[in-house]
Protein backbone atom coordinates (compact mmCIF):
# COMPACT_ATOMS: atom_id res chain seq x y z
CA UNK A 1 0.00 0.00 0.00
CA UNK A 2 1.29 3.39 -0.52
CA UNK A 3 2.00 6.28 1.29
CA UNK A 4 -0.80 8.26 0.11
CA UNK A 5 -3.33 5.00 0.40
CA UNK A 6 -1.90 4.41 4.49
CA UNK A 7 -2.41 8.30 5.30
CA UNK A 8 -6.45 8.08 3.77
CA UNK A 9 -6.67 4.95 5.67
CA UNK A 10 -5.29 6.42 9.08
CA UNK A 11 -6.93 10.17 8.24
CA UNK A 12 -9.99 8.71 9.32
CA UNK A 13 -9.23 6.68 11.96
CA UNK A 14 -7.44 9.75 13.42
CA UNK A 15 -11.12 11.37 14.23
CA UNK A 16 -11.39 11.65 17.69
CA UNK A 17 -13.82 12.53 20.68
CA UNK A 18 -11.07 15.10 22.18
CA UNK A 19 -9.85 17.72 19.79
CA UNK A 20 -6.34 17.81 21.98
CA UNK A 21 -5.67 14.02 20.16
CA UNK A 22 -6.85 15.32 17.03
CA UNK A 23 -4.33 18.00 16.94
CA UNK A 24 -1.64 15.65 17.88
CA UNK A 25 -2.37 12.85 15.38
CA UNK A 26 -3.45 15.22 12.51
CA UNK A 27 -0.22 17.04 12.94
CA UNK A 28 2.22 14.18 12.80
CA UNK A 29 -0.21 12.66 9.86
CA UNK A 30 0.01 15.49 7.97
CA UNK A 31 3.20 17.17 8.47
CA UNK A 32 5.96 14.03 9.71
CA UNK A 33 4.01 10.94 8.46
CA UNK A 34 5.76 10.50 5.12
CA UNK A 35 9.56 11.40 5.86
CA UNK A 36 9.62 9.64 9.53
CA UNK A 37 11.30 6.46 9.21
CA UNK A 38 9.43 3.19 8.38
CA UNK A 39 9.72 1.41 11.85
CA UNK A 40 7.87 4.85 13.20
CA UNK A 41 5.52 4.75 10.46
CA UNK A 42 4.45 1.32 11.11
CA UNK A 43 3.95 2.16 14.73
CA UNK A 44 0.83 4.51 14.16
CA UNK A 45 -1.42 2.13 13.40
CA UNK A 46 -0.49 0.78 17.14
CA UNK A 47 -1.20 4.23 18.53
CA UNK A 48 -4.53 4.41 16.51
CA UNK A 49 -5.39 1.08 18.13
CA UNK A 50 -5.58 3.30 21.47
CA UNK A 51 -8.14 4.87 23.51
CA UNK A 52 -8.74 7.92 23.69
CA UNK A 53 -8.68 8.75 27.04
CA UNK A 54 -5.25 7.53 26.95
CA UNK A 55 -3.73 9.26 24.45
CA UNK A 56 -4.92 12.42 26.28
CA UNK A 57 -3.16 11.98 29.07
CA UNK A 58 0.14 11.14 27.39
CA UNK A 59 -0.31 14.25 25.00
CA UNK A 60 -1.20 16.28 28.11
CA UNK A 61 2.44 14.84 29.27
CA UNK A 62 -0.10 13.47 33.19
CA UNK A 63 1.01 10.24 32.21
CA UNK A 64 3.06 7.85 29.55
CA UNK A 65 2.50 4.35 27.80
CA UNK A 66 3.39 1.55 29.74
CA UNK A 67 4.51 -0.39 26.65
CA UNK A 68 8.01 1.25 26.07
CA UNK A 69 8.23 1.23 22.57
CA UNK A 70 4.96 2.91 22.41
CA UNK A 71 6.22 5.58 25.35
CA UNK A 72 9.53 6.15 23.09
CA UNK A 73 7.02 6.47 20.13
CA UNK A 74 4.68 8.97 21.86
CA UNK A 75 7.80 10.93 23.22
CA UNK A 76 8.71 10.98 19.44
CA UNK A 77 5.53 12.46 18.00
CA UNK A 78 5.46 14.95 20.80
CA UNK A 79 8.62 16.65 20.13
CA UNK A 80 8.09 16.46 16.38
CA UNK A 81 4.16 18.45 16.43
CA UNK A 82 5.88 20.47 18.84
CA UNK A 83 8.72 22.04 16.63
CA UNK A 84 7.40 24.71 13.74
CA UNK A 85 7.72 22.73 10.78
Amino acid sequence: MSLADLKRRYRWQCRRGASEVEVVLYGYLDHHFEQDSEANRALFPKLLECADVDMLEWFTARSEPQDLELRAYVRHILGLVSTPS
